[in-house]
């Protein structure tokens, strides 16, 4: 009896422990499924309004509403492509949670006495990669326009437009595209002067400069040289859903919306309008202008949208100061890369809505110029200091391989001369930097980001192309002017959120950053 009583109790002793363990391990099992299922099924959860972080730029989920920041609106009593009262848009757009290909948006239209609803289908000019994407919508409204509203699904939001240009200070407009912590100053002597020299008015857009540099511009400016405009980072005042920060998920820094704001602006105004970038010099081949220049290359085919330039890579050594800044020993030190890399565009705005960075993606008819190339000088050398950019990035360089007339030269020696004898510029060059600061951090940081597994097959990933995130040290000695706005966000809308600035200024307060 005692022996069946102890078998009895070991049997269920062990029965117990099995018991326990199997619960235990269900229990395990479960909590694992449970946070397994959490994990994966926290994206179906509704997320709070306001800014979504997304360090990586992986975040490719569809929100409830899709923000869009009005970049400009411009508005054509008459265009000869857009029509009678045309409107144009230019925006960022979130395309992975609206479908931008081929989208319309709702358009009100108001005068004194009437008040217009339109469609306004757009066209997109930006990588797919992109979370946000640069988008140009055009329509027709109510003549003599005194207000402007975005509608969806009978809510509206007015937003601010501008009337487009109807003269240009020259035929053919330079679109300098967005320079940020900007001091390479020898670059723009180069720039402006040529283009004066060849008949050309630059219009440049500035996010933030070196504030001597930025003087430097404002003296050009008022000599008629050149036109400043603000280049703004895009903000949003407000939100009652979630959003991802658009500079940071947007192909550098909206280049293409600059391009697309200074192609609105001229487009009734100028005969050619070229897009280029500061370091991106065009030395025309057979005539003494820009315009007899690209009339004649347009003779060659009539039917053309725009042509093409290539950019053959060059370095060239830099002068510290301005005082001993030299147009012929500039062009004397240029030596020649046989790399051409892709190219820049000169367009005829009647037929250009729209434009990417190199080209509009809906050219279908854009012709490519063999020769001459732009001088690309994206790699000026230091006389006394590290040049840390070639060490990177090896590149082979020769004897200059381009033509730049004698007679130019001269003349556009005599005119830098000129320039540099004014007394303002004379006193803004005794504070302009001597040497690079913010080259070859901005160049390192690219080069991580994109250009190195671009181009010298360095790990990295081809997704989008930005650099938002570099880190840009402050100086005391060297201050940065930087755009600013008065930053508005209209009213919750679906699918479409709308949000704008208006009422640029020139801030000494935000300091040196993109």
């Amino acid at each position: 009896m005692k022996n069946n009583f102890r078998r009895l109790r070991v049997i269920l002793f062990f029965s117990t422990i099995t018991l326990t363990f199997y619960i235990i391990f269900t229990l395990k099992i479960s909590s694992e499924n449970y946070v397994r299922i959490s994990t994966t099924t926290t994206t179906e959860v509704p997320l709070k309004p306001g800014l979504l972080i997304d360090p990586e730029h992986s975040e490719t989920r569809k929100l409830p509403v899709s923000h869009v920041f009005i970049v400009s609106a411009y508005y054509y009593p008459t265009s000869k492509s857009l029509g009678e009262n045309a409107i144009a848009l230019n925006m960022v757009v979130d395309c992975k949670s609206h479908n931008v290909d081929n989208a319309t948006y709702s358009v009100m239209g108001s005068n004194d006495t009437h008040r217009e609803l339109s469609k306004a289908p757009s066209q997109i000019e930006g990588v797919p990669s992109c979370r946000y994407t640069t988008a140009m919508a055009r329509t027709n409204t109510v003549a003599n326009l005194t207000k402007l509203e975005m509608e969806s699904e009978g809510v509206t939001v007015e937003i601010p437009f501008k009337v487009a240009r109807y003269t240009s200070p020259k035929p053919v407009v330079i679109c300098i595209s967005p320079q940020f912590v900007a001091e390479q100053w020898q670059i723009f002597m180069m720039q402006v002067h040529v283009a004066h020299r060849f008949y050309a008015h630059l219009h440049i857009y500035l996010t933030s400069i070196i504030e001597s540099y930025f003087h430097l511009m404002r003296e050009y400016e008022r000599r008629g040289y050149l036109t400043i405009d603000f280049w703004l980072r895009m903000k949003f005042a407000k939100s009652e859903t979630p959003f991802f920060e658009p500079n940071g998920h947007v192909e550098w820094r909206n280049q293409a919306g600059a391009q697309i704001d200074c192609l609105l602006q001229y487009k009734e105004a100028a005969e050619y309008i070229a897009f280029f970038d500061m370091d991106d010099i065009l030395f025309p081949k057979n005539y003494q202008t820009y315009l007899e220049e690209f009339s004649a290359e347009w003779l060659v085919d009539p039917t053309s949208n725009s042509i093409y330039y290539g950019r053959r890579e060059h370095e060239f050594v830099k002068a510290e100061t301005l005082s001993e800044f030299n147009f012929k020993d500039l062009v004397s030190s240029l030596r020649s890369s046989p790399t051409v890399k892709r190219g820049k565009v000169v367009v005829r705005p009647d037929r250009y809505n729209s434009t990417w960075i190199h080209y509009s993606w809906h050219d279908l008819n854009r012709r490519e110029i063999l020769s001459p190339n732009l001088v690309h000088v994206q790699r000026p050398l230091q006389k006394n200091g590290s040049n840390k950019i070639t060490e990177t990035w090896k590149m082979e360089f020769g004897a200059f391989n381009e033509t730049i007339k004698q007679e130019d030269i001269e003349a556009i020696e005599e005119d830098m001369k000129l320039m540099k004898e004014l007394p303002n510029i004379s006193k803004i060059s005794q504070k302009l930097p001597k040497s690079d600061f913010y080259l070859p951090i901005v160049f390192d940081c690219y080069y991580k980001a994109f250009y190195g597994a671009a181009f010298d097959n360095k790990p990295g990933g081809f997704g989008c192309p930005n650099a938002d995130l570099c880190e840009l040290p402050q100086r005391e000695e060297y201050r940065c002017v930087h755009s600013d706005a008065n930053y508005f966000s209209g009213p919750h809308m679906e699918p479409l959120t709308f949000h704008f600035a208006n009422n640029s200024f020139w801030s000494w307060s935000i300091g040196c950053y993109q």
